[in-house]
C-alpha cells in the first residue's frame, strides 16, 4: 500500500498530477483546492490512499492527515466513491465539513455534484460518531456556529457565488452580525471588494 509520496510535480492536469518520485511517475488524483496551490516543478509531499478495484488501481493525494482521514471515512459510505469524496472535500475545508456533520446539517454536502439529498443525509448519519474523534483531534471550536450560517451560505450560492469563495468569506463576517440578513449583507460587502 502506498501511503506517502514526496517528489516533484512533473505534470498538472485538472483532476490529477504526475508526481516524479525517484524517476518514477505516479498519477495522483487530487481535489480542486490542492490543485490550485500546485504548479509544475513544485516539490511536494502527499499522504495517499491507494484505491484498488477489479479494473483499476488509483492513488488519491492529500496535503494533510485530517484530509486523508476524512476521505477514507467518506469512501467507506455506500454510494460515495473516490471522485464524489474528492468533490465533497473541494467544496469546503475539512473543518467546515466536520462541523456540518457534527451539527447534523447535510446542506453543505447536498450541493456537491454526485451527492444527492439521501446520500448527504447518509453521510451525516454514518459519520457523526466516527468523525467526532477526528474533530477532537483537530481541536475544532464552537460547532454550534455552523447551523447559523447555513442559510447565509445557501443564499450566497443561490446568488451565483461558488461554495469555495462563500466558505472563505463567511469566516470573515463579523461575529457581531447575528441576524441572517445582516450576515448576508456583510458577506456580500466582503465579496464585492
Amino acid at each position: 500500500m502506498i501511503s506517502y509520496l514526496k517528489g516533484m510535480v512533473l505534470l498538472k492536469k485538472a483532476k490529477y498530477i504526475i508526481l516524479n518520485v525517484g524517476n518514477i511517475g505516479y498519477q495522483v488524483f487530487i481535489n480542486d483546492k490542492t490543485s490550485t496551490r500546485l504548479n509544475e516543478g513544485d516539490e511536494i509531499s502527499l499522504y495517499t490512499h491507494q484505491h484498488i478495484t477489479e479494473s483499476s488501481q488509483e492513488l488519491y493525494g492529500f496535503t494533510s492527515i485530517p484530509e486523508l482521514e476524512l476521505f477514507k471515512n467518506l469512501i467507506g459510505i455506500s454510494g460515495v466513491g473516490p471522485k464524489s469524496a474528492l468533490g465533497v472535500m473541494a467544496s469546503a475545508s475539512v473543518e467546515d465539513i466536520i462541523q456540518a456533520i457534527l451539527s447534523e446539517d447535510p446542506a453543505l454536502l447536498r450541493t456537491v455534484s454526485g451527492i444527492g439529498p439521501k446520500t448527504a443525509e447518509r453521510i451525516v448519519i454514518e459519520l457523526k460518531s466516527k468523525i467526532g474523534k477526528l474533530g477532537k483531534e483537530m481541536n475544532l471550536k464552537d460547532i454550534s456556529a455552523a447551523p447559523r450560517d447555513i442559510e447565509v451560505i445557501e443564499a450566497l450560492i443561490g446568488l451565483g457565488y461558488s461554495r469555495r469563495e462563500v466558505m472563505e468569506i463567511i469566516k470573515q463576517v463579523p461575529a457581531a452580525l447575528t441576524d441572517t440578513s445582516d450576515r448576508i449583507k456583510g458577506a456580500l460587502k466582503l465579496l464585492g471588494k
